[in-house]
C-alpha cells in the first residue's frame, strides 16, 4: 500500500511539472498570471469532481452515478449562462450562491423523480432527463446572446483558460471547508450506503442525512463548474479506480486518495489537451468525456453480465 501511495505522489508531481511547463515558451508574467492559477484550478476541480462522485455513488448505492450524469453539473452550468446574460460575472459569494442553488435544485429534481421507482438505476434515467431539459434551456438562451454562446462553447466541455487568482483562491477556501465537512460526514455516510434500515437502528435520520449529503455534493460540484465549466465522468471513473487500487482499506484513507487521483487524472488530461494537438488546445473535458464514455460502457456491460 505504501508503494502505491508513493507512486501516486510521484505521478502527481511529474504531471504537475508538465502541466505548468507546457507549452515550452516560458514567460515569467505568463507563468505567474496564467499557468499557476490554471494549475490550482485543475487541482481543485479534480479534487471536487472525484469527491462528489464518490459521495453520490455511496448515497444512491449506484456505481454508475456521477454529478455530470445526474444533472448536478448541468444545473450549475445553467446558472452560469443566466449570470452571463444578465451581466453578473463577478466571482464572489452571491455568484457562487446562485450556481449552488441551481445545482441543488437539479440534483433534488433528479432524486425525487427517481424515488417513483425502487431501482437504483432510476437516478441515472431521471438525471439524463433533467440534463436534456437543462441543455434545451441553455440552447434557447444562447440563441439570443452572443456572449453567452461564446461562454457556453468555452465552458461546455471544460476550460481552465483565463482563470484569475481571485477566482481560484476563493474556490480553494470554499472547497477546503466543504471537503473537511464531507470528511467529517463519512462516519454517517458509510452506514446508509450499506443498509439504511440498520442505519436507522443506530439512531441516524436517513432522510435528513441524505438531504444534507445531496446539498454537500451539489456545493462541491458547483465549485468545479464555477472554475472550469462542465467536465464529465471524472466523478464516475475515479472512485472505481480508487477502490480497485486500494481494496479493503480504511474509508477515510480512500476518500483522501480518491481526491488526489481525481486531480492526477485532470492533470493528465490537461497535458494531453495542450501537447498532443499543439498549437491547437483541446478542452480537457473532451479528453475526459472520450475516456469516461468508454469507461461507462464497460461498467454497464459488466453489470449486465453479472
Amino acid at each position: 500500500m505504501i508503494k502505491k501511495v508513493f507512486l501516486i505522489i510521484f505521478i502527481f508531481f511529474i504531471f504537475s511539472y508538465f502541466s505548468l511547463a507546457l507549452p515550452y515558451n516560458f514567460n515569467r508574467e505568463l507563468f505567474l498570471n496564467l499557468r499557476i492559477p490554471r494549475f490550482i484550478g485543475i487541482i481543485i476541480t479534480g479534487f471536487s469532481l472525484s469527491t462528489a462522485g464518490m459521495m453520490i455513488q455511496l448515497i444512491t448505492k449506484n456505481p454508475l452515478a456521477d454529478p455530470f450524469i445526474i444533472g448536478t453539473s448541468g444545473g450549475a452550468m445553467l446558472a452560469i449562462i443566466i449570470c452571463d446574460i444578465i451581466g453578473f460575472k463577478t466571482y464572489g459569494f452571491v455568484y457562487f450562491f446562485l450556481i449552488s442553488l441551481f445545482s441543488i435544485t437539479a440534483t433534488f429534481l433528479a432524486y425525487r423523480i427517481s424515488m417513483f421507482s425502487s431501482l437504483s438505476s432510476n437516478i441515472l434515467l431521471s438525471g439524463i432527463a433533467i440534463n436534456s431539459f437543462i441543455l434545451s434551456i441553455i440552447v434557447f438562451l444562447i440563441i439570443f446572446s452572443r456572449d453567452a454562446s461564446i461562454n457556453f462553447f468555452h465552458l461546455g466541455f471544460g476550460s481552465f483558460s483565463y482563470l484569475s487568482y481571485d477566482t481560484v483562491m476563493y474556490s480553494v477556501l470554499i472547497f477546503s471547508f466543504l471537503f473537511f465537512l464531507s470528511f467529517f460526514m463519512i462516519k454517517y455516510l458509510i452506514p446508509i450506503s450499506f443498509d439504511e434500515e440498520k442505519a436507522q437502528t443506530l439512531g441516524i435520520n436517513v432522510n435528513r442525512l441524505k438531504f444534507i449529503l445531496f446539498i454537500l455534493v451539489s456545493l462541491i460540484t458547483s465549485v468545479s463548474v464555477s472554475i472550469s465549466g462542465m467536465i464529465g465522468f471524472v466523478g464516475l471513473m475515479i472512485p472505481h479506480i480508487t477502490r480497485k487500487l486500494f481494496k479493503n482499506e480504511n474509508f477515510k484513507f480512500l476518500f483522501v486518495i480518491n481526491s488526489f487521483l481525481g486531480s492526477i487524472f485532470l492533470l493528465v488530461s490537461d497535458v494531453i489537451s495542450k501537447s498532443f494537438f499543439y498549437p491547437v488546445e483541446i478542452p480537457p473535458g473532451v479528453i475526459t468525456s472520450i475516456i469516461g464514455s468508454i469507461f461507462f460502457l464497460i461498467l454497464v456491460i459488466k453489470r449486465e453480465n453479472l
